[in-house]
């Protein structure tokens, strides 16, 4: 009489298969919740950008050619119709994010509320972004802005 079941190899193969599985799908879910929480923190950036521009739309004579607002002749590269394009900067004025959240510029549903204050938080790292500064400047009449690469 032959008995019906699996035998100790067989069992052994399906757990092993199991575990390559598990191992694979926690790998890929890992690498998309990192890839979100980037996407996160560049929407936030670009919130702030758009923060620094409604603040140099109210307030234009801020933007100067003035040694003292830190950005006078500040040189960037950009990405313009598939070519790179050197600007030079000369009438802006610098921000924190933190100066525009405490002017109001942001709505409040994008903001977390850490020690009874209002604040950006970088998803990926944890940390305040308070301190992300971002220059806002003229040119030919209009308004931009962009973050200050960090160094």
């Amino acid at each position: 009489m032959k008995k019906k079941g699996f035998t100790l190899i067989e069992l052994l193969a399906v757990i092993a298969i199991l575990a390559i599985v598990i191992t694979i799908a926690l790998i890929s879910v890992t690498r998309i919740r990192e890839n979100a929480l980037l996407e996160v923190v560049d929407t936030k950036k670009d919130q702030i950008e758009q923060a620094a521009i409604l603040y140099g739309q109210e307030n234009p004579n801020e933007l100067t050619s003035d040694i003292s607002n830190g950005c006078t002749n500040t040189t960037f590269t950009t990405r313009n119709e598939e070519r790179e394009v050197e600007y030079t900067i000369n009438f802006c004025v610098v921000k924190t994010a933190g100066d525009l959240i405490d002017g109001g510029y942001f709505d409040s549903g994008y903001l977390d509320e850490v020690e009874g204050k209002q604040d950006l938080i970088n998803d990926v790292t944890g940390e305040s972004m308070r301190g992300e500064e971002v220059i806002i400047y003229r040119r030919n009449n209009r308004i931009y802005s962009i973050l200050k690469e960090k160094v």
